[in-house]
């Protein structure tokens, strides 16, 4: 465990009244968004084939743009769709975690994917996990997606730029910035030790210009710069 584990571990117990009340207050006052709409499927493109799933919470789904074209997955098909004829699907839902969508890629049918574009872990600093316990979820997801999607290439989005976002009030903010440290430096030496798995840093720039509306989820200029990155990996 590294120090700032150790760090965020303590002030998390210790100021756990402060926290809870604190969060209960920021998404009571946020302005709650839908999942994009559009289809959660189809073909696009030509020339190589590409089978890609883009998994997890609400950036996979496009929480902050009104349809999937502008969200991360449309925008990076967009941007690959003259290199390859990909045959593309969406497994995501807003709020939830590692252990949640571990649950829905148990319940999908066995099938191949070239890639797979994966954005978690946001949920399971807010819900109060540990890195450690995280991480052990991280390589059970890797292992089902072996397992059940025969996944050649697995990219793992970085955790959002939390410490940007200054209207988390104190120590709340503080807190969750230390912890989306921690959770970032555990998942760039997670893919770093597994060679199938890839990070893409997502430390972009939050104001006007690239967030939606309530301030804490992307809008197409963030998720165009983000699938930028993701396409440098394909």
């Amino acid at each position: 465990m590294t120090l700032s584990s150790l760090q965020s571990r303590v002030l998390q117990t210790l100021l756990l009244p402060i926290l809870l009340f604190q969060g209960k207050m920021v998404r009571k006052q946020a302005i709650e968004l839908p999942e994009a709409e559009g289809a959660r499927k189809g073909f696009c493109g030509s020339g190589e084939d590409l089978s890609i799933i883009f998994l997890g919470d609400s950036s996979a789904c496009g929480v902050g743009v009104d349809h999937l074209d502008d969200a991360l997955s449309g925008r990076l098909l967009n941007l690959i769709k003259d290199e390859y004829s990909c045959d593309w699907s969406i497994q995501a839902k807003s709020k939830i975690t590692t252990g949640d969508l571990i649950k829905i890629i148990q319940n999908e049918a066995d099938t191949k994917v070239d890639v797979a574009v994966i954005c978690i872990g946001m949920n399971d600093i807010t819900a109060g996990k540990h890195a450690e316990s995280w991480i052990l979820e991280l390589s059970e997801l890797r292992s089902l997606l072996t397992e059940k999607f025969a996944a050649k290439k697995m990219i793992f989005s970085g955790i959002p730029p939390v410490r940007h976002l200054k209207q988390i009030p104190q120590p709340l903010h503080y807190v969750l910035s230390l912890k989306a440290s921690v959770f970032e430096n555990a998942l760039q030496e997670f893919c770093v030790s597994h060679p199938n798995c890839h990070y893409v840093d997502i430390d972009l720039p939050v104001n006007e210009q690239t967030m939606a509306k309530d301030g804490f989820h992307p809008n197409k200029v963030f998720y165009s710069t983000w699938a930028g990155r993701i396409r440098a990996l394909i």
